[in-house]
C-alpha cells in the first residue's frame, strides 16, 4: 500500500459506492444527498412535460385550495409575485389555468385549475408516485411510512423562518 493510499479514507459499504466514511456518517450529508438525488429525479420528470417545480407548486396549491388570488397564490408557494407573472401566463397560454375576476375584488383576478390542469396534475401526482417508489424500494413498507413519520416530525424544525446561529 503506497502512502497515498494509507491517507484516503476508507469507503461507505457496497450500498454507497464512492462515498467515505465520514460523508456518510453523517445524517444530514445523507438527507442532503437523497433530498438532492429525489429533486433532480422530479424535476427530470416534469421537464418531459415542458414545466418547472414552480409550476408544479401552482397546479397543487390551486388543486388543493382551488381559485385564489394571484397574490395570495405567491404567498402560499414562495414566489416573488412579479414573478408568478409569467409561470401563470405560460400555464394559462397552455390551457391548464384561468384568471377571472376575482368575485370577491373586482380590482383583481382570481386564478382557477381547468380540466386540461386537473388531467395534468393526476398524470404527475402518478409518475411521482412511481419515482417515490422507485427511489425507496430498498425500504419495505413499514420503513418507508417509519421515515415518512419523521420526516413530518423535522418539517416544522426545518420550515422555521428564525436565523440560525
Amino acid at each position: 500500500m503506497s502512502s497515498s493510499d494509507s491517507n484516503r479514507l476508507p469507503e461507505a459499504p457496497d450500498s454507497a459506492p464512492g462515498l467515505q466514511i465520514p460523508l456518510t456518517a453523517s445524517t444530514g450529508f445523507l438527507l442532503a444527498r437523497v433530498g438532492g438525488e429525489s429533486r433532480k429525479w422530479f424535476t427530470q420528470s416534469l421537464l418531459k412535460h415542458g414545466l418547472r417545480t414552480s409550476h408544479y407548486a401552482v397546479l397543487m396549491a390551486l388543486a388543493g385550495i382551488g381559485p385564489m388570488s394571484q397574490q395570495s397564490l405567491a404567498g402560499l408557494i414562495g414566489v416573488d409575485p412579479r414573478n408568478l407573472v409569467g409561470v401563470i401566463d405560460l400555464l394559462q397560454e397552455r390551457g391548464l389555468l384561468e384568471r377571472e375576476p376575482d368575485p370577491t375584488d373586482r380590482r383583481r383576478h382570481a386564478v382557477n385549475l381547468t380540466s386540461a390542469g386537473r388531467d395534468l396534475l393526476a398524470q404527475l401526482r402518478l409518475e411521482g408516485e412511481r419515482l417515490e417508489l422507485r427511489m425507496l424500494a430498498a425500504l419495505n413498507a413499514s420503513e418507508r411510512s417509519t421515515l415518512h413519520q419523521l420526516l413530518l416530525r423535522l418539517l416544522p424544525v426545518v420550515s422555521d423562518k428564525e436565523e440560525l446561529d
